[in-house]
C-alpha cells in the first residue's frame, strides 16, 4: 500500500529536472538536441484494469500530431493509494536528427483520492493552452463523480460504445455545463455519414430504415439516426434490430425501396436499382478517432444538434 503526499509544485519540479537530464548531450546518443514540444494539455482518465501498454501507443502517436503534456490518471479499487511518476516521450521525425519529446505524468490513485487528484492535476495544465479530458474511466461515472473533473478541462472526451461509459444523458449535461464535449462513438461514423450523403444527394426520401445487429441499438446507431431525422426532417428514420447476438452497429441501410448499403467494417456495398458497387469505409484506430477530436477545440454545432435531439 501507498499513499505518498503528491503536490503540484513537485510534480513540476520533477519535469523540470527530467528536461535538464533529458537535455544534456550524453544523454542524446546522436548529439544532435531535442525540441521541447506542447500544444495543450491532455487528461486521460483510465481504470487501472486498461492496457496500459496499449494506451501508451495510442497516446504516444497521438503526440506526433499534437504534442502535449499528458497527464494519465489510473483509478483502481480499494483505499488510500497514491502515488505519481513523470518520463518523456521523445521520437525522430522522419528525415530529421533532432528528436522532439512530450512530457507525461502518471497518477494511479484510488477512488477515495479523486479529490486530491483533481486538486494536483489541475495546476499542472499548461497555462493558456487548450486543456482536453479523455474520459474512459467506468469508476467516475458509477461513483457520480464526473462533477469533480469537469473544472480541469474545456473539451471533455468520451467513447460513449464502452461499457460504463458516461451516456446520452451525461453528455447533454456536459453541454448544459458550458462544457464543449465529444464521442467516438459519433467520430467513427464521420466516413459513413459522408457516404450516406452522397449516396442519397438531393432525394427527400420518405422512409429511412438502419437495420443494426443484437436487441439494442448501439450508440453510433443511435447518432446515425438522429443525423439524419435532423437533416431531413420530412423523412421517417426508423431502427430494426435482429434480435439476436450483437454489438448494436448499423449493418444495413434502407432508402425508401431505391438504395441499399450493407455495412462491412471495412466496406459498404451499394445497390441503387440494378446497379452495385462497393466504397471503402474506415472507421478508423484509436488514435485516428481521437486525433480527429482533438483537433477540434471549439463547439461542433451538427454533434451538439444530433446530440440534444436524442436527449430531448
Amino acid at each position: 500500500m501507498s499513499c505518498e503526499v503528491i503536490k503540484p509544485d513537485r510534480i513540476l519540479q520533477q519535469l523540470a529536472e527530467l528536461w535538464k537530464d533529458t537535455a544534456r548531450p550524453e544523454a542524446d546518443a546522436d548529439g544532435d538536441g531535442l525540441l521541447r514540444a506542447c500544444a495543450m494539455t491532455l487528461v486521460s482518465f483510465v481504470d487501472d484494469e486498461e492496457d496500459a501498454m496499449a494506451l501508451g501507443e495510442t497516446l504516444a502517436l497521438l503526440m506526433r500530431e499534437h504534442p502535449s503534456r499528458s497527464i494519465v490518471v489510473r483509478l483502481r479499487e480499494g483505499e488510500d493509494f497514491l502515488e505519481s511518476r513523470v518520463f518523456a516521450q521523445c521520437w525522430k521525425p522522419f528525415g530529421h536528427r533532432q528528436q522532439i519529446c512530450c512530457e507525461q505524468v502518471e497518477i494511479s490513485a484510488t477512488m477515495n483520492h479523486l479529490q486530491d487528484v483533481a486538486a494536483v492535476v489541475g495546476p499542472l495544465a499548461v497555462p493558456d493552452l487548450p486543456r482536453l479530458i479523455l474520459l474512459r474511466s467506468a469508476r467516475i461515472v458509477r461513483a457520480g463523480a464526473l462533477r469533480k473533473i469537469l473544472r480541469l478541462g474545456d473539451k471533455i472526451i468520451v467513447d460513449s460504445s464502452l461499457p460504463g461509459a458516461p451516456g446520452f444523458g451525461e453528455l447533454g449535461a456536459l453541454l448544459e455545463s458550458g462544457h464543449i464535449a465529444g464521442d467516438l462513438a459519433w467520430t467513427r461514423i464521420t466516413e459513413l455519414r459522408a457516404l450516406i450523403a452522397q449516396v442519397i444527394g438531393d432525394r427527400v426520401p420518405k422512409n429511412i430504415i438502419i437495420e443494426y445487429e443484437g436487441r439494442e441499438a448501439g450508440a453510433e446507431t443511435r447518432y446515425l439516426e438522429a443525423w439524419l431525422a435532423s437533416g431531413l426532417p420530412d423523412t421517417v428514420v426508423r431502427l430494426k434490430g435482429s434480435g439476436g447476438q450483437g454489438t448494436g452497429v448499423p449493418a444495413v441501410v434502407r432508402v425508401d425501396d431505391e438504395i441499399t448499403i450493407c455495412l462491412t467494417p471495412e466496406c459498404a456495398e451499394i445497390e441503387i436499382g440494378q446497379l452495385k458497387q462497393h466504397a471503402p469505409l474506415a472507421v478508423g484506430s484509436a488514435d485516428e478517432l481521437l486525433n480527429a477530436e482533438l483537433k477540434i477545440v471549439v463547439h461542433d454545432e451538427i454533434f451538439e444538434r444530433v446530440l440534444n435531439r436524442i436527449t430531448a
